[in-house]
């Protein structure tokens, strides 16, 4: 029986709070970009006159004349996108690390990358991965004897 080698404090610490330390991280990104992008940027050239806004809110007018609330909506759009390309990414390799089994790793690995630009190719490297082989050929060499 192969011995587990013990983790140091430093990973086990790493381990348990991960999801905490990537939110803060996050937040941090966002906080630093929103200032970032407040200072590098006007939202307008001029003063807008009063009557420009036809709203009752008085929050519109202020908040849309404010470079860090469009800092923030800029850093907002940011983080959301490139947390849906990582999403995105993350479902296209599921296959990938489950294609062990397989005995056709490198198959479903490049299913799984050309599956970005064409998609029946990744629901090819699920059906790869999620069938039982072992059976499919047992069937298939009872049917060859028979």
């Amino acid at each position: 029986m192969p011995q587990s080698i013990p983790l140091s404090k430093q990973a086990l610490f790493w381990q348990r709070h991960k999801v905490k330390l990537l939110f803060v991280a996050v937040v941090i990104f966002i906080a630093l970009g929103t200032v970032i992008m407040a200072e590098a940027f006007t939202v307008h050239h001029k003063e807008l006159a009063d009557d420009y806004w036809t709203t009752t809110s008085v929050l519109k007018h202020k908040l849309l004349d404010a470079e860090w609330f469009i800092g923030l909506l800029t850093m907002m759009t940011v983080t959301t996108l490139g947390l849906v390309v990582w999403g995105y990414w993350k479902l296209h390799a599921l296959p990938k690390k489950h294609a062990a089994h397989t005995g056709q790793p490198k198959l479903v690995f490049w299913l799984c990358m050309l599956g970005f630009f064409y998609n029946n190719l990744w629901i090819a490297a699920v059906l790869i991965v999620v069938t039982d082989w072992s059976k499919i050929s047992q069937w298939l060499k009872r049917g060859q004897t028979a």
